[in-house]
């Protein structure tokens, strides 16, 4: 029994280790849809036929611009066995997520399905879909402005560079689920810790 007592802390002890270490971020952005049209290859306002143009115009007099996309966040386990340390495969059970979007909160959500994580310094993206409305959060913009916001974003020339995420990870671990103590901040330009 003190055997088997002894071996469940050092997995614990590992897997607390392990999650520590885990290091996010926005990897990129697809499928965008604005009002229903995709802004894969659109670079400008100038880009949009006069039917889909005609289309934004029925959404600006609704005082409505609804956006749909894929939100790819990249989970890093570096928890490859190396440096003394076992290599510890981690599965990530959610992700409860705030997105905020030019530093302003928007819509919020979590993982559908868990999330394994080899260990061995391997990469996996996490695909989370997302749904709002523009104007509901930004309606001290101009129409042209919210556009141009789309288009940063989900454009051909678009990016993660005006989105962040609140995020707190969930992971399981010998004793059950372990919840990160807070939320971390997820950015485009760096791996960020699922622990601080």
């Amino acid at each position: 029994m003190v055997l088997t007592g002894c071996g469940t802390v050092r997995q614990v002890t590992e897997t607390l280790v392990g999650v520590e270490r885990l290091r996010f971020r926005l990897a990129g952005v697809s499928e965008f849809r604005l009002a229903g049209i995709a802004l894969a290859q659109k670079a400008s306002p100038r880009d949009f036929s006069p039917m889909e143009l005609a289309q934004l115009l029925q959404y600006q007099q609704r005082r409505s611009l609804p956006v749909e996309l894929l939100l790819q966040v990249a989970a890093y386990n570096p928890n490859d066995g190396r440096a003394g340390r076992r290599r510890l495969p981690v599965t990530l059970t959610g992700l409860e997520w705030k997105l905020l979007i030019d530093e302003t909160p928007t819509v919020s959500g979590d993982l559908g399905a868990p999330v394994e994580l080899p260990g061995g310094g391997d990469t996996v993206l996490i695909p989370l879909r997302v749904k709002l409305d523009l104007y509901e959060f930004f309606a001290q913009r101009s129409w042209n402005e919210l556009i141009e916001l789309a288009l940063a974003i989900g454009g051909a020339r678009g990016s993660c560079a005006r989105l962040m995420l609140q995020a707190r990870p969930r992971v399981l671990t010998p004793l059950g689920e372990l919840h990160s103590p807070g939320y971390i901040t997820i950015v485009d330009k760096e791996f960020r810790s699922s622990l601080r």
